[in-house]
């Protein structure tokens, strides 16, 4: 049986996110996009794509989270505490994928993806040296995906968070970001 697919942007950045300073707190790092009510049916894929610049001053972790209903809400996928060293100007990357397993009220998405971050600003190529730090994300947490259940038949702000370790001296700001549904 035939089904007709089609690709098409959901939200997108025209401006940076606002940046996010010297604190431990999870933040949100793009405005929420509001998902609307019943949208996320069986099997519908939507694939969030993320870059941004990140500045510490000392040694310090950050985990990125996706989440349902802003950032208290239903997590959907969660990066490891990714180790960076102190860096001016690093570069971040989220990469995920939400796919509809279950409708209803108490409807399941699956969700993995990975996130990367990279404090060797200089990238020398064929450099040994830390050349970044990628970990994969999953709804679970980075060791065990599994299906993150929440409220489909309501509409849900979908957010990207950060939250360093240590709120001493650090920056973050978003500066692309794209959301698509892929059916």
């Amino acid at each position: 049986m035939s089904r007709q697919f089609f690709t098409e942007a959901l939200s997108w950045a025209t401006a940076d996110g606002a940046t996010i300073t010297a604190t431990a707190s999870e933040t949100i790092i793009f405005p929420n996009v509001s998902i609307p009510a019943n949208y996320m049916q069986d099997g519908r894929v939507l694939e969030l794509l993320a870059f941004g610049r990140f500045t510490t001053v000392v040694s310090n972790t950050v985990t990125f989270r996706i989440r349902a209903g802003g950032v208290g809400g239903t997590v959907l996928a969660a990066s490891g505490a990714l180790v960076m060293a102190a860096t001016t100007a690093g570069m971040w990357r989220v990469h995920a994928i939400i796919q509809t397993r279950t409708n209803g009220s108490s409807g399941t998405v699956y969700c993995m993806g990975s996130a990367k971050i990279n404090d060797d600003v200089t990238q020398t190529v064929g450099s040994a040296t830390n050349a970044g730090v990628e970990d994969f994300m999953g709804s679970a947490g980075v060791a065990t995906p599994a299906t993150a259940s929440f409220d489909l038949t309501a509409a849900s702000d979908l957010a990207l968070t950060a939250q360093y370790s240590s709120g001493t001296t650090n920056t973050m700001v978003g500066h692309i970001y794209l959301l698509k549904s892929w059916n």
